[in-house]
């Protein structure tokens, strides 16, 4: 990854899993934010969104999970997808079909990748979509 930081919600509700997304993100100098499921991702993007008057995408990236409690990756995605088109995501689940029913997924503007994933394709995969 290059030297731009970049500012990346995780949103995973295994804490071990999130925590080690995190590590490799912040070792690479970006800003992280995590949250457990798609209701606190809905929440954390509306506060960061409010933070900025601009009201771009307040997150360069969205890494999520899909299965979840409260609500699922794909439809946390789906609501912000809607009013952010351009928003970034890259879903990790074990149902990367539900996430290709939902999006068109093209690997630039959003990706998906069966879990597990190992940190050089985690690595890649990130700096692939965020262009860097």
């Amino acid at each position: 990854m290059s030297n731009l930081a970049l500012k990346i919600l995780i949103v995973e509700d295994s804490k071990a899993t999130a925590m080690t997304y995190r590590e490799i993100l912040e070792a690479n100098g970006h800003k992280v934010f995590v949250t457990h499921d798609g209701k606190s991702e809905l929440e954390t993007f509306e506060k960061e969104l409010n933070k900025d008057l601009t009201k771009k995408t307040p997150f360069d990236l969205i890494i999520s999970d899909n299965s979840m409690p409260e609500m699922n990756g794909v439809d946390a995605g789906k609501i912000i997808h809607s009013f952010f088109p351009d928003q970034k995501f890259f879903f990790i689940t074990s149902e990367k079909r539900l996430v290709l029913d939902a999006f068109d997924v093209d690997g630039k503007n959003i990706d998906v990748e069966q879990k597990p994933i190992s940190t050089e394709l985690f690595i890649k995969k990130v700096a692939e979509i965020t262009q860097q």
